[in-house]
């Protein structure tokens, strides 16, 4: 459960769902066809304790804004909610649950309430993306500390203008160089699997060219590495967010370190052979 905050979309499920949904509703696909080929297709998180809820949350989200939130799938949130189910799986990660029980309430009682106007679909525009592959970024982190980010892929004139990213283990007080990155490791995460279970995740994602405009963060290149590796939206990394949630994943990571940092080690470089 890959999460970095207390809002209902602050997760790697939500994120995805969104994405698959929203795919295919620009596509033309009713609500219904929509709802029914993602519950046959993500059977594996529904059938997760720590994924279900937030899968059920963005199927309930996403109905919702196109005008056509089903009851059984709102009653199936209803319950998460009601019932404390959700509350219960937050108590048993120590996170913090006043928070998101004011977030569950205020989802509930927004999707009580039928939207006035239904999404429209998107018309599809072609893309560039934001960064170039190779690129060596940063940005400040809410201690004021930098953190590098690579940018392993980047699409051109597609529909998102997908930028592959990896975040680092770099931070530190003053600016990083080429040195940095080139000595850096890979950022792993440890995501809760089942139970007490936690697994290392490589904090490799797609980001969203459209997305970045709903940011406040300044992204500055610092450098380049040049390498001729290719990395595909569909073969490689199936994880999806946006600009605008990067640093507060970040920042949720080192206020969380302890319990989130893992020891699994990848050299930068040894990805980009």
């Amino acid at each position: 459960m890959g999460t970095w905050g207390t809002g209902i979309s602050s997760n790697d499920v939500f994120e995805d769902v969104k994405y698959d949904f929203f795919e295919m509703y620009n596509k033309g696909f009713e609500v219904p066809e929509i709802t029914k080929v993602l519950i046959e297709e993500n059977e594996e998180l529904i059938n997760s304790e720590e994924d279900s809820n937030n899968f059920w949350f963005c199927l309930a989200k996403s109905q919702w804004e196109c005008k056509a939130l089903e009851p059984d799938v709102f009653e199936k949130v209803k319950d998460i909610i009601e019932s404390g189910k959700d509350i219960t799986l937050w108590h048993s990660l120590g996170t913090e649950i006043s928070k998101r029980k004011k977030v569950l309430d205020n989802f509930l009682a927004q999707i009580s309430v039928e939207r006035k106007t239904a999404r429209k679909r998107k018309v599809i525009k072609l893309r560039d993306a934001i960064f170039e592959k190779g690129d060596c970024l940063v940005f400040q982190l809410a201690d004021g500390d930098y953190c590098g980010i690579f940018i392993l892929e980047s699409e051109k004139n597609t529909e998102y203008g997908w930028n592959l990213i990896c975040a680092t283990d770099i931070k530190k007080k003053e600016r990083p160089t080429l040195l940095d990155f080139q000595n850096a490791d890979v950022l792993f995460k440890k995501e809760q699997e089942h139970g007490n279970i936690f697994k290392p995740v490589k904090s490799i994602s797609w980001l969203y060219a459209q997305h970045i405009k709903k940011t406040t963060v300044t992204f500055e290149k610092v450098s380049e590495i040049h390498f001729t590796k290719e990395f595909s939206v569909e073969n490689d990394f199936r994880r999806f967010s946006n600009w605008s949630s990067l640093k507060s994943s970040q920042d949720y990571f080192y206020e969380h370190f302890e319990e989130m940092s893992s020891n699994e080690k990848l050299k930068l470089s040894d990805l980009l052979q």
